[in-house]
């Protein structure tokens, strides 16, 4: 069986088939896209509808669907858009992309299911990556923004008293700040900023400083240690066994994972994803396991 992996942002779309049987993504029908967040439905819908195609053009073979991975807020079980008062895809707001990509794509709006991006990335993980192996999972995506979800055999869990509301971190507070305004890539270059009265573009940047300038070294190990004091409430609630990184500030994980690691508490294991960026589009291709769907489906709509 094969479907159809989309992770969706702002201002690009990228596209996959996967293959149900061998858990691997075909990776020669591989489809990517940039968007203008700020351009009219028809334009952003028409581009990522050249994208979906690419990909099953590519593919040759039936598919059972489409899976797409998106950003909130979101209406996830209808596939209605509830973007607004942010500067990307506010043409969208209120329109059906279920019925939308259905019509285009002549399919039934039954194979369309969508997802939260930062969910489709810990299902991947929980399902079909090392966090499998385990019964209680976090996956925390480090980005632009904290993105977070708590798994308990698979499944997200987002109303239980043990997990935050909706499985979100970013709202929460650590030291009366917003975890989304210091664990994101904003607050790492802040915090740069702060101690250096210098001002880089992204974490990248930062990263190269590493070996010449021990303030980025200082900034590194605050974060670690922070993000460490941050999470550790909820790996105790939750008791979680298993604790996953995605993200692109995952990538910069051998400068603040060390400190991270000497200060966290619980968890078994602490890992970096190695889909990368392509978790986002395998998740949301299993969204095509009926089984898996038919068990997710009600959490989906509190999503």
């Amino acid at each position: 069986m094969f479907s159809i992996g989309v992770d969706i942002g702002g201002s690009h779309i990228s596209s996959c088939a996967y293959d149900h049987e061998s858990k691997t993504l075909r990776r020669e029908t591989f489809s990517h896209k940039k968007i203008d967040p700020h351009g009219n439905k028809e334009e952003i819908l028409s581009g990522w509808v050249d994208a979906l195609e690419a990909t099953i053009k590519g593919l040759a073979e039936p598919i059972s669907g489409i899976g797409v991975a998106m950003p909130g807020p979101f209406d996830y079980y209808n596939g209605i858009s509830k973007i607004t008062d942010v500067e990307k895809l506010q043409s969208l707001y209120d329109v059906n992309l279920c019925l939308e990509l259905a019509e285009r794509l002549k399919m039934r709006p039954s194979q369309i299911r969508f997802i939260n991006d930062a969910t489709a990335f810990s299902v991947a993980e929980a399902l079909i990556g090392k966090a499998s192996k385990y019964k209680k999972a976090i996956a925390i995506t480090l980005g632009t923004g904290l993105g977070s979800s708590f798994l308990l055999n698979g499944k997200p869990i987002i109303k239980d008293k043990k997990v935050p509301e909706g499985g979100f971190l970013y709202n929460q507070y650590y030291q009366n700040v917003f975890a989304d305004d210091l664990f994101s890539t904003r607050g790492i270059i802040n915090a740069f900023e702060e101690e250096t009265g210098k001002r880089l573009n992204n974490v990248k940047e930062l990263c190269e400083l590493v070996d010449v300038d021990p303030n980025a070294n200082k900034v590194f190990h605050d974060f670690g240690t922070r993000l460490a004091d941050f999470i550790n409430p909820y790996i105790e609630e939750f008791e979680a066994d298993v604790l996953v990184f995605g993200g692109n500030i995952s990538k910069a994980f051998a400068f603040f994972g060390p400190a991270m690691e000497e200060e966290l508490k619980g968890v078994e294991e602490i890992y970096v994803s190695e889909f990368g960026e392509k978790a986002a589009i395998i998740g949301s291709a299993l969204l095509l396991d009926e089984a898996y769907y038919a068990e997710i489906s009600e959490t989906l709509k509190l999503m």
